[in-house]
């Protein structure tokens, strides 16, 4: 499969004549409880041409491409798109460059991922991760009867990203392993390791609730909400930012030029 997607990753490059710079394994597969007909979703960043930067015209900054007899999804960033998210501490940009699976990578990423580590805000960070356990348990396991299993490993993966967090004051472990010593109540640990076996096998069934679950999302809801709110915002210099990326479009200009000659 390996070789489909990286052949597909050169077919993006020469279809939209850019430089793919970064390329990884996102979701179920990156987190570590993939199933076996799970699909692919590989995310990449990418820089365009100059003349890409310098029109009068707004021009769409992303790509998206599905190859669905591999099941294959691509989605992929501009290089401005993505410095601008790393700026906000975006929680999926964090994610991709913790990515275990990794299928393209270059200097100009390994630069770019020294920029991410003086630019985390956790404040940001922690207010992701906790919205999006938040809003997945209000709509999807609060109030309810029955629920998707599935929601509720969702919900506990964010919840142990904020205390990874907390506790290491870093950006999170993406994997379950990494995350796992991070469930301190052994009932939610063991409550998670149930629903990653049965996720691996297929997609989850629905049940019940479990009453003693939700009251500890809940409450974890509730304190990282806080946490949050606690810590100071952030105020970083987007200069850097900004020469960071002038000089990856130059030298990637140079190097267009060099292959014309």
């Amino acid at each position: 499969m390996k070789k489909k997607i990286l052949s597909a990753l050169g077919k993006i490059e020469k279809d939209n004549a850019v430089k793919i710079i970064y390329a990884i394994e996102s979701g179920s597969r990156m987190w570590g409880f993939a199933s076996e007909d799970s699909d692919y979703d590989i995310r990449f960043i990418y820089i365009s041409r100059p003349d890409f930067y310098l029109s009068v015209s707004k021009r769409r900054d992303c790509i998206d491409f599905t190859d669905k007899e591999n099941d294959l999804d691509f989605s992929g960033w501009d290089l401005k798109k993505a410095l601008g998210l790393l700026y906000k501490s975006n929680m999926s940009l964090y994610e991709w460059l913790s990515s275990p699976i990794v299928y393209r990578t270059s200097p100009e990423i390994e630069r770019f991922r020294k920029l991410s580590h003086s630019f985390l805000d956790l404040k940001a960070l922690i207010y992701s991760y906790i919205h999006l356990s938040r809003h997945n348990y209000e709509v999807y396991i609060r109030n309810r009867n029955s629920v998707r299993l599935k929601k509720y490993l969702y919900i506990l993966r964010t919840i142990l990203a904020c205390a990874f967090m907390e506790k290491r004051n870093c950006p999170p472990g993406i994997t379950i392993p990494e995350l796992l010593p991070f469930a301190e109540d052994s009932y939610v640990r063991d409550f998670l390791l149930k629903i990653i076996e049965v996720k691996k096998q297929g997609e989850l069934k629905t049940d019940r609730p479990d009453l003693r679950i939700n009251s500890w999302i809940e409450h974890n809801i509730e304190h990282y909400m806080a946490l949050a709110e606690a810590l100071p915002e952030k105020h970083a210099d987007i200069s850097v930012l900004d020469k960071f990326f002038c000089s990856s479009v130059l030298d990637y200009y140079n190097e267009l030029a060099e292959s014309e000659l």
